[in-house]
C-alpha cells in the first residue's frame, strides 16, 4: 500500500470495514476471514434472507446495502493506496436540539451564510473510477482483470446504484443475482488484492 498519511489510512480502513460489513449484511456475499476475500452467496440462501427481511422490499434493501457497501469499499481501497479522494464541500448544518426549527428554516430558505459549514466528501463513485484505473495500472493488473473491475464499477454506478438511489423499479433485481458471482465479487477481490493481507485480516477480524 502506498498510503502514508495516518489520517487517510484511518479513513481508508474505516471505509473498507463499513463496506465489507454492508456487503455481508446484504447476504449477496460473505466474508472469508482466512482468505481476506469476499465469497458470492448461493441464490437459495439469499432468497431466504431477503424474504425474511421484508416479503416485498427485502431484496431491494439488500441490493441498496450491497451497492453502498461496494462504494465504501472501493473508495477505502483508493485511500489506502495513496489516492486522496478528499475534497471540501459546503453543506447545510443540522439544526441543534434547542434551536427553533422555524428560525432554522428561515436561514436555509434565505441562504444565510451561517447555515453552511464545510465538510469532507469523497466525491461520486463515477469520479472514483479514474483513481481505480490508475490504481490498477500501478499494481500491474492484467488487462482482462482491469477491464472486469472497470466494467463492474460502470454497471454499479450507471445502472444498479443509480437506479436504486433515485427510484424503485418493481421486480428487476432477481435478474441481477448472477452478476454478483460473475462480476462484482471477482472485481472487489482484485481490488482487495492491492492491500496487505495481514493488515486486511487485522482490520477486518471482527467481521
Amino acid at each position: 500500500m502506498k498510503g502514508s498519511d495516518p489520517q487517510m489510512m484511518d479513513k481508508g480502513w474505516g471505509q473498507v470495514k463499513a463496506g465489507v460489513a454492508l456487503i455481508r449484511w446484504s447476504r449477496l456475499a460473505s466474508w472469508d476471514a482466512k482468505q481476506g476475500s469476499l465469497v458470492a452467496a448461493e441464490e437459495a440462501v439469499f432468497k431466504l434472507h431477503h424474504k425474511g427481511l421484508h416479503k416485498e422490499f427485502g431484496r431491494l434493501l439488500c441490493w441498496i446495502a450491497f451497492s453502498v457497501g461496494a462504494e465504501y469499499l472501493i473508495k477505502g481501497i483508493c485511500l489506502l493506496n495513496g489516492h486522496n479522494l478528499s475534497e471540501k464541500v459546503d453543506v447545510i448544518r443540522v439544526p441543534s436540539p434547542d434551536e427553533d426549527i422555524r428560525d432554522w428554516v428561515s436561514l436555509v430558505i434565505g441562504k444565510d451564510p451561517s447555515i453552511c459549514l464545510q465538510d469532507c466528501s469523497f466525491g461520486m463513485l463515477g469520479k472514483t473510477r479514474t483513481h481505480i484505473k490508475y490504481l490498477l495500472e500501478e499494481i500491474q493488473t492484467e488487462e482482462r482483470e482491469r477491464d472486469l473491475v472497470l466494467a463492474g464499477i460502470d454497471l454499479l454506478t450507471k445502472t444498479i446504484r443509480n437506479r436504486d438511489a433515485h427510484r424503485y423499479v418493481w421486480d428487476v433485481r432477481g435478474l441481477h443475482f448472477h452478476v454478483v458471482e460473475k462480476l462484482f465479487v471477482p472485481a472487489f477481490n482484485i481490488l482487495l488484492g492491492s492491500l496487505c493481507e495481514d493488515e486486511v485480516r487485522t482490520h477486518l477480524q471482527e467481521l
